[in-house]
Order: C-alpha cells, then structure tokens, then sequence
C-alpha cells in the first residue's frame, strides 16, 4: 500500500491522471479515419491504451472520496494516516484504503465504482465483502449506485 499524503495531492494526482487520459483520448480520436478497417484499429488502439485508466481513475477518486468522508462523519480521528491502492494492486490481505491511528488499522474500506452488480460483478461483490470481514478496523464498503448500494445491503444481511 502507498501513503495517500494529503486530499488535496491525492486530488491533484487523480486530475493528472485525467488529463494524461484525456489527452490519449483525444490524439487518438483526432485520427484520421477513412475506411471501416481504419475506425476499426483506431478503435482497437483506443480500447487498449485507455480502458484500464478508464476503469481505474475513477477507483482513484471514489477512494479519496472514501476518505474525506470517513473523517467527515467521524468514523476515525482527524490524525488518522491513510494508505490505499489506487490502482487495485493490492494482495488479498490489503483493502482499498486503509486508515491507521497509533498504530493500530482504525479502517478498512473496499470501493468499487462499478454500475450494476450483474455477472462476474455480482460474485466479485461477495468476495470482497467476505474479504473485508477478515480485515482490522471498522469496515466500509463504498459503492457509487443505489443498484449496487442495495445489492451489498442484501449480500451483507444473508
């Protein structure tokens, strides 16, 4: 896990990573395209270089997010260090974000920005959650829909 610093450096690294995004997006729609197989790679140069960051920028904020809150409603103390993983490279033994205090894990939280739990998003749901009950600390799971909101609701009552 990586040492988050401060909200306003985790926001600004997130907005880097927009625009770096972006710019990508930009350049590679501003190609020319002529012919259906011409679109077609343009399309398939698209989805390789941007899809991860597609995916994971938006982990990014939703995480940093996840912590402003947290201390917002006073779920840790205001000297509370926090560590996360932006990218989702964490092992199986590290949540998303991690909020320590005299050194001991006052938090653990999970974040997913997915839309809808259907399909593999539904059982990767109940892993995480399964996962997060063996973590230190209050436990948080963030989601970013009511549809999901609900569906960990139901997942965490049965």
């Amino acid at each position: 896990m990586e040492q988050l610093g401060t909200f306003q450096q985790a926001h600004q690294k997130v907005l880097a990573d927009i625009q770096r995004f972006l710019k990508t997006v930009n350049n590679l729609s501003s190609m020319p395209c002529t012919t259906a197989e011409t679109g077609i790679a343009i399309l398939d140069r698209l989805r390789r270089e941007t899809y991860e960051d597609l995916n994971q920028i938006q982990h990014e904020h939703l995480i940093v997010r996840a912590a402003e809150w947290l201390l917002a409603e006073q779920k840790c103390p205001p000297e509370t260090q926090w560590f996360w993983n932006p990218r989702q490279t964490g092992d199986n033994s590290e949540p998303d974000l991690r909020g320590s205090h005299s050194g001991a894990v006052a938090v653990s939280a999970e974040i997913t920005t997915s839309e809808k739990p259907v399909g593999t998003i539904d059982s990767r749901m109940q892993k995480t959650l399964a996962k997060l009950a063996e973590m230190q600390g209050a436990k948080f799971y963030f989601v970013r829909t009511p549809q999901m909101q609900q569906r960990a609701n139901t997942k965490i009552t049965k």
